[in-house]
């Protein structure tokens, strides 16, 4: 034999052997614990599903499924760390809308669309417009009205450059033509934390996080950036009802695994999910905490999942946004 050809088939039995090593493992997943990254904080509202699903997860998978929260550049790090992730099934990714705003605001090491396999779309939560009781603004007209009275003056917080919270607020200014400052945190709980203590003077964050500060009279609601109101809020005006037109703005949370993950491995991760948020009595639950389920197909969260990273490019260059980096 050609000593050309050699290394070509040793190559070659190298693949067949890692794919087998694949196959072998599929048939028979999971047979070992398995981590979940949420590459936001703990105590947000992408870690408030996560840590509903994962027991549900661990008794259906027959393995211990752990969250593993990996916090920063606006899930950027944990996304990075993700696109290391051996394609084996035992470390997934659930992330929100930040995936698809990132790689529009952040210098990435990775292609959010090579990296990362989309298998299921599991729910999606408003957001909403609240601020500190020392704001004297009763409503979102009050609102407005006092930031066109103080140009610059007031601001808003959010959980970092490309955040979601940030989209919200500056589609917010372009709809409202008004000038509010922008103060990026490294966490949603760090933003929430300020906001409440009157450090800032707004926020956009998603409904289930502040119901409880809500209910408590510790923060004032002015409006939901969606098209109807929520039933867990049924008080709370949408952004059209008070005369500001387009700002729908909501956060959506999926599973992810690496690229090159065994089609059988992403099947399953997807029926499982899907098994568990179609049980009545979970549904009802994460319904009681403001998430909207959706659900679906692999191929239908690949076709969203692609459908908004360009709409988040489209709102990037029309609010003229700028990298972080």
């Amino acid at each position: 034999m050609h000593n050309l050809y050699k290394p070509l088939i040793v190559m070659m039995a190298s693949i067949a052997i890692i794919t087998s090593a694949l196959a072998q493992n599929a048939n028979n997943y999971p047979s070992r614990p398995i981590s979940v990254i949420v590459p936001m904080s703990a105590g947000g509202t992408a870690d408030l599903l996560a840590r509903n699903l994962a027991p549900l997860l661990t008794e259906k998978l027959g393995q211990s499924v752990v969250v593993d929260n990996r916090v920063g550049a606006n899930g950027a790090i944990g996304e990075e760390i993700f696109s290391r992730a051996k394609p084996d099934g035992y470390t997934l990714m659930l992330e929100s809308t930040s995936i698809a705003t990132n790689p529009w605001m952040s210098n990435l090491s990775y292609d959010p669309k090579k990296a990362f396999t989309p298998s299921i779309l599991i729910a999606a939560v408003p957001l909403v417009l609240v601020v500190n009781n020392n704001v004297n603004a009763q409503n979102a007209k009050e609102f407005i009205a006092l930031a066109k009275a103080n140009p610059g003056q007031l601001n808003y917080a959010s959980w970092g450059n490309g955040s979601i919270g940030q989209f919200a607020g500056e589609i917010f200014k372009i709809s409202t033509k008004t000038d509010i400052t922008h103060v990026p945190y490294k966490s949603t709980a760090q933003a929430l934390s300020d906001t409440l203590a009157g450090q800032v003077d707004a926020m956009f964050p998603t409904l289930p996080l502040v119901l409880q500060q809500l209910g408590a009279g510790k923060i004032r609601a002015l409006a939901l950036a969606s098209s109807v109101r929520s039933p867990l809020a049924p008080d709370i005006p949408t952004m059209a009802e008070v005369g500001v037109a387009g700002v729908e703005v909501e956060t959506w949370f999926g599973i992810f695994l690496p690229a090159g993950t065994p089609d059988s491995i992403i099947n399953k991760i997807n029926q499982t999910t899907q098994s568990i948020i179609n049980t009545p009595s979970v549904r009802a639950q994460l319904e009681k905490q403001g998430f909207r389920i959706i659900g679906g197909t692999r191929a239908d969260f690949s076709k969203y999942y692609l459908s908004e990273i360009n709409r988040y490019g489209r709102i990037v260059k029309e609010a003229n946004l700028k990298s972080s980096d």
